[in-house]
């Protein structure tokens, strides 16, 4: 059986529209062959480090605008040294484990005989379906002291950075599998969430001379050899649903896509960055952009006249999910900016109208929420009749016929969840020369935050759990130009 790499509009989908059908390759399943891929390049010689998020103009940038006392950045800077997770003390409360896991707690919280079935109940401990978050918390660490290392020149941040990541590699071996090496639950999948962050963080620090040559050498083997296989994995076979590849919505694809671009730049693997940008262009489940997007509009609203919005595959399904969406296009987008690639322009700006989208449907005119249970925007700005949208159905005939409002399984309703995106996302249009008007919503509303620092804040400033953790944040002081 073979997957199908094309460049078309909504492979799978009832509802179509804005086809683009030129040819199509297709590879076999599981195989990675790059002789068969369109428009392969060698990204070798764009590779000056720092090239992932953030490169050594930015880190300069910013530190001028700490030193001169400006805002946003001094503010938001301010906020990075004050923040939880960016203190040397983490060294000493991290806690890598052996094998990962990130299961179901309602499925997998107690242990009964499915673990000792799957060969692996001397391995229970108290709590061990959702180990990964401490994955979650100490990536979240490592990128946070990297950035006070890199714009203080205080070893003491860049010391406790390295000595997380070193206890990470010499502790962690992989995923918690069965005894025929198979994730035990999809979920698991999504751990691929922290992989971009903690190689960002090991890009930030290459250059620290702290970091023994060896150290960053088993590092980055540690990143190849654990966390990639399972990412290609997924994108080839996306856990068994080949004849459907849009059953994993775009969040799952977008998690490896990121993993596996940010590994790629980490190791100075071509092939990698290649796999991942081509499936952003050409690849068969919901991280190809035309499936990312698959309907695009002209925005009705008469300030923004003339501009595309772009409807994301998740905005039937929740919101929460949709804000993730945009983050983890940004960060791919961003990544994708810093070696040569204008994916946030591809097709006609489509990733930008999606982001654009995305913020015109969420944006309120009033915050709510604490850090103890995240952030949200109220007093809607839009109504739906403000927003179009067009029935979205999947490969599996599941239909999600109007923009979704709805509560997520904790009863709290999910339009208007705020994620620290939105900066990067301003930052983007701006670069490329583009109008970002509901980013720019976004971002006025964030700065007006007296408690994250006047800026959009990062990981622990958006509730406990991995909505929290699914992006790094700090992009107030990362990414802002005015």
């Amino acid at each position: 059986m073979k997957r199908q790499i094309c460049n078309y509009v909504g492979a799978g989908l009832m509802a179509l529209s804005f086809m683009n059908f030129i040819s199509c390759t297709e590879i076999e399943h599981g195989v990675n062959d790059i002789d068969t891929w369109e428009e392969v390049k060698d990204y070798t010689p764009e590779l000056s480090h720092p090239c992932m998020l953030h490169t050594q103009a930015d880190f300069d940038f910013v530190k001028g605008k700490i030193e001169a006392n400006e805002q946003p950045w001094a503010d938001a800077y301010a906020h990075l040294q004050a923040a939880p997770y960016a203190q040397t003390s983490r060294l000493t409360e991290s806690k890598p484990v052996k094998k990962l896991a990130r299961l179901d707690a309602n499925n997998w919280g107690e242990k009964d005989e499915r673990w000792e079935q799957a060969g692996i109940a001397d391995e229970w401990y108290e709590g061990i379906h959702n180990n990964y978050t401490y994955l979650m918390r100490d990536a979240a660490s490592v990128y946070q002291l990297a950035l006070r290392w890199k714009l203080s020149g205080e070893n003491q941040f860049a010391d406790a950075a390295v000595g997380i990541l070193n206890g990470w590699v010499s502790t962690c071996t992989g995923y918690l599998v069965n005894s025929s090496g198979e994730f035990l639950d999809p979920n698991q999948y999504l751990i691929a969430m922290q992989i971009y962050q903690l190689a960002n963080a090991g890009e930030i620090l290459r250059d620290y001379d702290g970091w023994s040559s060896a150290d960053f050498t088993k590092f980055k083997n540690w990143m190849v050899d654990v966390f990639y296989p399972q990412a290609t994995n997924f994108l080839a076979l996306h856990n068994g649903y080949t004849d459907c590849p849009l059953h994993y919505w775009l969040n799952w694809d977008l998690a490896e896509m990121t993993a596996i671009l940010s590994i790629g730049i980490l190791t100075d693997d071509s092939f990698k960055i290649n796999e991942a940008i081509q499936y952003f262009k050409f690849g068969a489940g919901g991280g190809n952009i035309y499936n990312a997007v698959p309907f695009v509009y002209t925005d009705p609203n008469p300030e923004n006249q003339g501009k595309l919005i772009g409807q994301c595959m998740e905005s039937g399904r929740d919101q929460g999910h949709a804000t993730l969406c945009v983050s983890l296009m940004a960060v791919f987008c961003q990544m994708a900016k810093n070696i040569g690639e204008d994916l946030f322009l591809f097709d006609n700006n489509r990733a930008w109208a999606m982001c654009e989208y995305v913020g015109k449907y969420n944006y309120g005119e009033t915050e709510t929420g604490s850090n103890a249970e995240g952030w949200n925007l109220t007093n809607f700005k839009y109504t739906e009749s403000d927003v179009p949208y067009s029935n979205y159905t999947n490969c599996t005939g599941d239909s999600w016929p109007t923009l979704s409002y709805q509560e997520n399984k904790e009863g709290n309703f999910t339009r208007g969840t705020v994620r620290p995106t939105w900066e990067l996302v301003r930052r983007l249009s701006a670069d490329y020369g583009l109008t970002s008007y509901y980013s720019d919503l976004w971002v006025k509303k964030m700065r007006e935050n007296t408690a994250r620092g006047n800026s959009d804040g990062g990981a622990g400033d958006y509730g406990p759990n991995s909505g929290g953790f699914d992006q790094l944040g700090f992009g107030t002081l990362m990414f802002a130009k005015d």
